[in-house]
């Protein structure tokens, strides 16, 4: 028995031993950590831990806070043990400079949606990333891609067919429309027909065809609150461990069912012998040497990222102009004024527009698309930022909504939608707003790939939607529903719609 209890006491002293040797571990980690980023100040927790980035996350109002965080604590806050955020765009471009020694942190692994294969925005490797956008960059472009502006212009009229079908308030007979639904339909129908010369026909059916918008929003804030925790992010870089969470192709319904969808048609056209001849973004891609496998894990993300946040930009231009009367009647009145012929406006003659395109840059800036801090690794050897040295291996995020806002770039009404800022400002200071403004769109080798798309279509869309219609919200108080994933969900923009007499 007194063996016995001596052997039970030894084993409760290891125990109690080796209990207390890892709480001393784990607080030297925590101090270690806190200590070497001492001199950057932010809130008090997120020095310590990453809860903080963890709840702000859950807040759904991630761009707000971290907008708030810049402004209480400068240029540069740290809002993790091992997480900066900066809003000094001179660094910003730096980190992202071609030739940068900074690289992508694991925060970008969680953007998967194959467990084997990274897309080009999930992809760490800065070798693989930069061979995977040079692949990629014409069919993107439209290049290669000859009768794209056409092909948007049909889903203009698509979408103008749409509201004069079901949505067309006559008198007192209001057909309430919701414009967040409708935008995402329209945006869907040209990345597809873009990408896979096939549309969808979201707009034609007028419904969420396959589901594509319940998928997303399914999986959206799973990658949104898992990513802000950089342990769990770096599970979704290890195959097997993404293999158990992440979507399957044999899911029956949600983010499985649009990776099942999309792979088809990649398989599909890679079984043809005439795979290189489509008039599209996969058949660019193919000509360019992106494998099979690569394709498929690009699919779903060219979706998820080219229609939802384009989309989004749509929604928040539309809404802005909505709730400003006086840019309203001005957008209107240049609208009005065009002697371009009935059909869609070209690209070339919109970009002739001083106010549309004042308006569409107002829109991008006061509401940036993507809130995702994006964070970059700092090199080994380290980096002097306002005269503090970070340590190699440290992660810094950029604050696209404290960018944006910058007072010393946009003026002390740096909060306020006014379009007008961009026909009034000259020279070296309007140079300075526009390079500001580019960083919406990323940067250097990290810059949107769609871009082009994006812009041809958003110019299309204002300018043919507000000569044909009148757009009125239905509750001014309560406008929409929107909630910040780093991708922005939005529903419950309704409008009335009226027909405009033609001038």
């Amino acid at each position: 028995m007194e063996i016995k209890s001596s052997a039970a006491e030894a084993l409760y002293s290891a125990s109690y031993i080796l209990a207390i040797a890892t709480m001393i571990w784990v607080l030297w980690l925590q101090w270690s950590s806190y200590r070497r980023l001492s001199k950057v100040k932010g809130p008090f927790w997120a020095q310590i831990t990453n809860l903080w980035m963890f709840c702000v996350m859950a807040e759904k109002k991630k761009g707000m806070r971290l907008l708030k965080a810049s402004e209480t604590y400068g240029n540069l806050v740290r809002i993790g043990p091992s997480l900066l955020l900066t809003s000094d765009p001179e660094l910003y471009q730096r980190m992202s400079a071609v030739r940068s020694g900074y690289v992508k942190s694991t925060w970008y692994s969680a953007n998967r949606l194959e467990a084997d294969h990274d897309n080009v925005f999930s992809c760490i490797d800065e070798a693989k990333h930069t061979e995977k956008r040079s692949r990629m960059a014409l069919g993107f472009g439209g290049k290669e891609v000859p009768n794209m502006e056409a092909r948007i212009d049909s889903k203009v009229l698509d979408f103008i067919a749409l509201i004069r079908r079901k949505f067309l308030t006559v008198g007192t007979d209001i057909k309430p429309m919701d414009l967040a639904e409708k935008a995402s339909f329209f945006t869907m129908d040209i990345i597809s027909d873009l990408a896979f010369s096939r549309t969808w026909g979201c707009l034609e059916q007028d419904r969420d065809v396959d589901e594509w918008f319940r998928s997303i929003e399914v999986y959206l804030p799973v990658v949104a609150t898992l990513s802000t925790i950089p342990f769990l992010a770096s599970f979704f870089a290890i195959s097997f461990v993404a293999k158990l969470i992440m979507p399957s192709e044999k899911d029956a319904a949600g983010p499985g069912r649009l990776l099942r969808i999309t792979k088809g048609i990649v398989n599909v056209r890679f079984e043809s012998p005439n795979k290189e001849n489509e008039q599209d973004m996969l058949a660019s891609f193919i000509r360019h040497g992106v494998p099979q496998e690569e394709a498929v894990a690009e699919a779903p993300f060219q979706i998820v990222a080219g229609g939802d946040t384009t989309a989004t930009q749509l929604r928040a231009t539309m809404l802005y102009i909505m709730t400003n009367p006086n840019v309203y009647k001005k957008l209107q009145a240049e609208i009005d004024s065009t002697l371009y012929p009935s059909t869609v406006i070209s690209e070339a003659q919109s970009r002739t527009l001083p106010y549309l395109q004042a308006v569409l840059k107002e829109g991008a800036r006061i509401f940036p698309v993507a809130t995702g801090i994006m964070p970059k690794i700092v090199p080994p050897e380290g980096d002097t930022i306002n005269g503090i040295f970070i340590p190699g291996g440290t992660e810094i995020g950029k604050n696209d909504w404290a960018i944006q806002r910058d007072k010393n770039v946009y003026g002390e009404d740096s909060m306020l939608f006014r379009p007008e800022r961009w026909l009034e400002a000259k020279g070296e200071q309007l140079e300075r707003m526009e390079r500001n403004l580019r960083l919406a769109w990323g940067y250097g080798k990290y810059s949107c790939l769609g871009k082009n798309l994006a812009l041809t279509s958003l110019n299309k869309a204002i300018f043919e939607l507000f000569r044909k219609f009148e757009f009125t919200l239905i509750d001014p108080t309560k406008p929409w529903s929107s909630v910040d994933y780093t991708i922005w969900i939005q529903r419950n923009l309704w409008v009335r719609v009226a027909e405009r007499t033609e001038t």
